[in-house]
C-alpha cells in the first residue's frame, strides 16, 4: 500500500477546501459492493451514496491496528437483503477504504483489511474493518538484536565447541576467536545464537 501522493493529489491538497469523498469496496464471491459518501463514479465503478466513516483511520508504529467502523445509512431494501443473505460470507472478506480527491480524480488507500463484523438493522448497516496485521502470527525475536554478538566466544551462550562445530577453512583448525558479527557466527555454525 504505497504512501506516496500523486502530483494531482498534492495539487488538490494545496487548494484548501478541495472536496474529498471516502470510498469503500469489497466483494463476496462474485458480488461486488461499492459505497461512498456521495454518489460518484471512480475507475469505471459507480458508488452508492450511503457511506459514513464513523471512526477515523489511525496510523501507528505499533504491532496492532485499530479497527475502523463505517456505517451505510438508508440502504435500499434490496441491498440490505443481499447483505443479510451474505452476512456469514462477508465476515473475513477483504475491504478497501480510500479517500478520493474529487478535483484530482485520484484516490489514496487509507485502509486495507478484512470485514470483522457486520450489523444490519432496518435503517443502517454497520461494518467493522479489522486490519491485516496479526501480531500473534508474526515471529519476533526473543531478545533485541545488535550489530555484534553479545556472547563471549565459546561460553555457554555461544556454545561453539572445537572439534564438533565447523572449522576455520583457511587454517583447517577450529576457530580460536570470533569477530562477533553475524557472518562470523554463521561460519562457526552459531547464527541461531546471534
Amino acid at each position: 500500500m504505497p504512501r506516496n501522493l500523486s502530483p494531482a493529489i498534492q495539487s488538490a491538497i494545496a487548494q484548501h477546501g478541495s472536496p474529498v469523498c471516502h470510498l469503500l469496496s469489497f466483494a463476496v464471491g462474485d458480488v461486488s459492493f461499492y459505497f461512498a459518501d456521495d454518489a460518484v463514479s471512480f475507475q469505471g465503478q459507480s458508488y452508492q451514496p450511503w457511506l459514513i466513516v464513523d471512526s477515523p483511520v489511525h496510523y501507528t508504529q505499533q504491532l496492532q491496528l485499530d479497527p475502523v467502523t463505517v456505517t451505510l445509512q438508508n440502504v435500499s431494501l434490496d441491498v440490505a437483503a443481499t447483505l443479510q443473505s451474505l452476512q456469514s460470507d462477508i465476515q473475513g472478506a477483504e475491504a478497501t477504504l480510500r479517500r478520493l480527491y474529487l478535483a484530482a480524480n485520484d484516490a489514496i488507500t487509507l485502509f486495507v483489511g478484512s470485514i470483522g463484523a457486520i450489523d444490519i438493522d432496518e435503517r443502517n448497516v454497520t461494518i467493522t474493518l479489522a486490519g491485516d496485521l496479526d501480531p500473534t502470527a508474526t515471529q519476533v525475536p526473543v531478545r533485541k538484536y545488535s550489530a555484534t554478538c553479545v556472547w563471549a566466544f565459546q561460553d555457554d551462550n555461544c556454545a561453539y565447541t572445537a572439534g564438533s562445530d565447523p572449522i576455520d577453512l583457511s587454517t583447517n583448525a577450529p576457530f580460536v576467536s570470533c569477530p562477533k558479527d553475524f557472518l562470523s557466527c554463521g561460519a562457526r555454525g552459531r547464527q541461531h545464537r546471534f
